[in-house]
């Protein structure tokens, strides 16, 4: 071979090497630091991480030591909220974006009636890991569905 061809071939080798490096870096750029949901959506903050953020809350953690003794009669759960979030005497809070809705429930007893249940809620954005409109009290159990209680036997 002459020195063209040899000088050739290592330039096209070259860009080739080039390309596979981009390819690589953007696949892994696509693919790393967006948690995947459950809808197939990309979020930097998951459920997982949303229940944390609502739990360190300074406000829910004081309730949650003070109300929370018995975790066989607990749910914690998060939900993927898509639409806007309003108070409610109808002021906006979130507008259509998506975010957590978290909601951590202990029974007050172990009976099997209708009884009360002592709830933490909180919003939780997926972009920024935001919490807004945290609430903490005991509310009836009749407010909440047999889904969310079927583990703590509620109804």
């Amino acid at each position: 071979m002459n020195q063209k061809s040899e000088s050739g071939i290592l330039v096209i080798l070259a860009v080739l090497l080039l390309v596979c490096i981009i390819a690589a870096v953007t696949v892994f750029v696509m693919f790393s630091g967006h948690p995947k949901s459950s809808y197939g959506l990309y979020f930097e903050v998951n459920g997982k991480q949303a229940v944390e953020i609502v739990a360190q809350d300074p406000a829910a953690q004081q309730y949650l030591s003070e109300n929370f003794k018995r975790p066989e009669w607990r749910v914690v759960k998060s939900t993927l909220i898509q639409d806007s979030l309003y108070t409610i005497n109808g002021s906006l809070i979130q507008q259509e974006q998506p975010y957590w809705k978290v909601e951590m429930m202990e029974r007050t007893c172990s009976c099997g009636t209708v009884k009360d249940l002592f709830v933490v809620e909180g919003y939780v954005s997926t972009d920024t890991g935001e919490l807004f409109n945290l609430t903490t009290g005991q509310v009836w159990e009749g407010h909440y569905d047999k889904k969310t209680c079927a583990s703590t036997v509620c109804h």
